[in-house]
């Protein structure tokens, strides 16, 4: 229990820094256990109260139960008090002491939470989303649990930039002409909200459908969308393969630009051969756990590899089934008019799943014709290596 002096203590000095209002308070436990090599300090202990808003002058009950709910906290183990003035005002205090410190969230300490780097992702511009996708605690820190997690994001952030850049210097950019983005098996769609938000920061019109086939994931992103005033995002659930008709109309016309986030093995087939058939001017693709090629090498002899030890060992083939997967990913692209560059997108040691496919075709304008796919060598190719990769067959059939 918290001794009741340093009850009174703490109300007797936060409450003339409440008295024009707070957007919330955050009560939580110390963060002396926060280690990012500790799975278990991944969630954290908190209690989040909404205030009655910024500059709401608030009413003897609001402080009573703020109090109250303080109080109750602290006698849990949730002695770490924040009340959050504003987006950058925060009054943080100890109950087990009551001392209270008002911290700031200017210039500089914006630039220690980036690492002393710009970020598109700012602490003090962009804390709304980064809160809404579990990088930011609700006091408004990151803590060392999702510190890495936060450079990873500006990092992707930043690769999609050439992207986006490109999109928006092709043709004006405004509400009747935004770049329009399908986004596949979306999943959480992180994402799609953070190029969402970073496309609003640079001041460049989006449009964005995402699609899945789980209920719960897109509840969850037209939840957050909601949430975060995001009316320029929508999505649903449906196939990659149901993708194409619904995504005109939810887009109100063809895609500019088609993301594939960690689609799950052959997902990432169909959702490259979507860009392809509608003559997507740019594709964003991260694959994912790939099994297709390993299981067809495994019925093959050693001879047929390039080294027989590829298909002689386990561990080998299926390296060698991921590589080959991606390599012809881009060959087969690169058949059907586009320019491929493979990123490095987060270092291997973080996940092996860590190459970008950024593609760009060459003639966006230009009518999708099938005639023009130079598909032929890459089958004969496939056929010598003994694998039938889904992209090529899904080609073929159009």
């Amino acid at each position: 229990m918290i001794r009741e002096n340093s009850l009174q203590r703490l109300e007797r000095n936060v409450a003339p820094h409440l008295r024009r209002g707070w957007s919330r308070a955050v009560f939580a436990a110390p963060q002396a256990a926060d280690n990012a090599d500790n799975a278990a300090a991944a969630t954290r202990a908190e209690q989040v109260h909404p205030g009655p808003g910024v500059g709401v002058t608030p009413s003897p009950e609001q402080l009573a139960a703020v109090f109250a709910a303080a109080r109750d906290a602290a006698n849990a183990g949730l002695v770490k008090h924040t009340y959050v003035l504003d987006e950058q005002r925060r009054m943080q205090v100890d109950a087990r002491h009551g001392r209270p410190s008002l911290r700031t969230l200017d210039e500089a300490a914006a630039r220690k939470v980036m690492g002393g780097k710009q970020r598109p992702l700012r602490p003090d511009t962009s804390g709304e989303l980064l809160r809404a996708i579990g990088i930011m605690n609700a006091d408004g820190s990151i803590s060392a649990t999702h510190a890495r997690k936060y450079k990873q994001v500006n990092h992707l952030a930043e690769l999609c930039r050439p992207t986006w850049e490109r999109l928006a210097a092709a043709r004006p950019r405004d509400a009747a002409a935004p770049i329009r983005v399908l986004d596949l098996a979306c999943g959480n769609a992180y994402l799609s909200f953070v190029l969402a938000e970073v496309l609003r920061r640079e001041g460049v019109a989006l449009r964005l459908h995402g699609v899945d086939i789980r209920d719960d994931v897109v509840a969850r992103s037209r939840e957050r969308a909601a949430s975060l005033g995001m009316d320029n995002l929508s999505f649903a659930v449906a196939s990659i393969a149901e993708a194409s008709t619904a995504a005109l109309a939810a887009l109100a016309g063809p895609p500019d630009l088609i993301v594939a986030l960690h689609a799950c093995d052959t997902a990432s087939d169909e959702a490259i051969a979507l860009a392809i058939r509608l003559g997507a001017p740019a594709l964003l693709c991260v694959p994912c756990c790939q099994h297709e090629l390993a299981a067809q090498l495994a019925h093959q002899s050693p001879a047929s590899a390039p080294v027989p030890a590829l298909l002689e060992h386990g561990l080998l083939r299926g390296a060698y089934a991921d590589l080959l997967t991606d390599a012809l990913r881009v060959e087969l692209l690169a058949a059907c008019g586009y320019e491929v560059a493979v990123v490095e997108f987060v270092a291997s040691e973080h996940t092996a799943k860590n190459i970008l496919l950024r593609a760009h075709r060459r003639h966006p304008h230009a009518p999708v014709d099938r005639s023009r796919w130079r598909l032929a060598a890459i089958a004969e190719r496939c056929a010598q290596l003994g694998v039938s990769p889904t992209l090529l067959r899904l080609l073929q059939a159009d």
